[in-house]
């Protein structure tokens, strides 16, 4: 459990096999990681099957990946969060901001299931309050005022009826005279229109560029003086049905008494067709009210509850500021440790790790002696000592080893120029003396002489292969 406690920390156990007394910090950072990643599964399960009403069965797979992905994210943010340097804070405001976004998204379920009992007795108070509104909307909305008319020309109609006659009808509840209201209506509209027209073709205007008396006044002229006979005309008749409607001698009373009993029938069918229209729209509204159970009505109705409580407001702040606070539990703890032992090694490693990557990629110029491949002083000189020992096992410097005959006098001047060259720097070789070699005085004296060389940068354009140098190869 220690090892998993201490993998979710993102801690690299090489590094903390080196300072087994580090363990127990990243033990607990795991086990705050571990900890909100849980808490991050089970309100995922919460949201899923209590606010959106999914299967519980079904959203334990879906919350179970939630958790995973927190858990990821998590350890990602402790292990990108650097224990120093000056740019820290600006690296670590970006994560600390993410790890509260994700506190507010994961708390609010859990806050939401805690207050379950009263959140639904608000949204039932919720439901009713819009049942109200939309039943008050239906009265007196176009819908409920067609229906009011449809059933006071019904209730009319058989008034009439009842009295053979005797009893007037309402002009206003009258179906003929509503059908020739409305087609009035339409003919004074576009009476008006025309009288726009006539009036922009005599005096001008932005769609008429040519005013005055001319053909196209004229047709619109005669345009509108027809639409206003239509008007008239439709006026004439609605007076004529008022005066129908209203007349008091027998004949009258017969043709209202025969006109009720006519239009009864279509009546009802009319407030029949309305009545079903307003009953439909409310059945539609009574569905979709009743099955609003989401989360979004969950949030409205603790936000009304507890600004109806005090006590209740209060509580619900500190449960959500809780579960923030163990939501950014894992980057509060990194943030609070200051610089370890296992910081320092991890430190050193990553160095050593890009000192081995420039010897992999950055490929070392060839020596002065003239091999092939590169490397470092120590492999120079042993490959000019390796080349020193083959030389005087074929050619020693005291003759022949096959004829024993002395050295011819070019021999001996080549092995004097040979035993004279350069030999070993001072310093470079435990073993620089006492090699069989043998030094004169002026290589004695470079030997002892004292280095003031001064390192430079040099140019990539002055280096015998053309590579750049590291701006901190020093530090290797």
């Amino acid at each position: 459990m220690r090892r998993i406690l201490i993998t979710l920390s993102g801690a690299r156990a090489s590094v903390l096999d080196q300072c087994p007394t580090e363990r127990g910090k990243f033990e607990g950072i795991g086990g705050a990681v571990l900890t909100t990643s849980t808490l991050a599964a089970i309100s995922m399960w919460f949201a899923l099957s209590s606010a959106i009403g999914v299967n519980p069965l079904a959203a334990a797979p879906l919350a179970l990946l939630w958790g995973l992905a927190i858990l990821s994210l998590d350890r990602w943010l402790v292990a990108t969060i650097p224990s120093t340097g000056g740019r820290r804070w600006k690296l670590v405001l970006p994560r600390v901001a993410m790890a509260v976004l994700l506190g507010f998204v994961i708390s609010t379920p859990l806050v939401l299931q805690i207050f379950r009992a009263e959140i639904d007795a608000q949204i039932v108070e919720i439901k009713q309050r819009r049942a109200d509104d939309f039943a008050l909307d239906q009265k007196r909305g176009a819908i409920g005022a067609e229906v009011a008319l449809d059933r006071k020309s019904v209730a009319a109609l058989q008034q009439v009826i009842a009295s053979q006659g005797d009893v007037p009808l309402d002009p206003a509840s009258d179906v003929r005279i509503r059908a020739l209201t409305r087609q009035r209506d339409d003919q004074q509209k576009q009476m008006q229109s025309d009288y726009r027209q006539w009036q922009c073709q005599l005096y001008g205007g932005p769609q008429c560029p040519k005013k005055g008396a001319g053909p196209l006044a004229a047709a619109s002229e005669t345009a509108y003086r027809n639409a206003k006979k239509r008007v008239d005309d439709v006026n004439g008749q609605i007076e004529d049905r008022k005066r129908e409607l209203t007349a008091t001698g027998e004949a009258a009373k017969r043709t209202r008494l025969e006109q009720a009993g006519a239009d009864l029938p279509a009546a009802r069918q009319r407030l029949a067709a309305d009545e079903r229209r307003q009953a439909a729209l409310q059945h539609a509204f009574d569905a979709q009210n009743g099955n609003t159970d989401g989360l979004l009505i969950r949030l409205q109705a603790l936000d009304e509850v507890s600004g109806k409580d005090v006590v209740l407001n209060g509580a619900r702040i500190l449960l959500f500021l809780l579960f923030l606070l163990i939501e950014c539990l894992p980057v509060t703890v990194k943030l609070l440790q200051r610089t370890s032992n296992y910081d320092e090694i991890l430190a050193l490693e990553a160095r050593r790790e890009l000192r081995e990557a420039k010897k992999k990629i950055v490929p070392v110029p060839g020596n002065l002696f003239g091999t092939e491949s590169g490397g470092s002083v120590q492999e120079i000189w042993d490959e000019r000592q390796r080349e020193q020992g083959e030389w005087r096992a074929v050619r020693p410097p005291g003759g022949n080893p096959e004829t024993g005959s002395p050295p011819a006098e070019d021999e001996s001047e080549d092995a004097s120029q040979w035993s004279s060259g350069p030999s070993d720097p001072a310093g470079t070789r435990p073993e620089a003396t006492g090699n069989g070699m043998v030094p004169s005085s002026e290589h004695e004296a470079i030997r002892n002489a004292l280095d003031t060389r001064v390192t430079r940068t040099v140019d990539p354009s002055d280096r015998s292969d053309g590579q750049p140098l590291y701006t901190d190869d020093d530090d290797f």
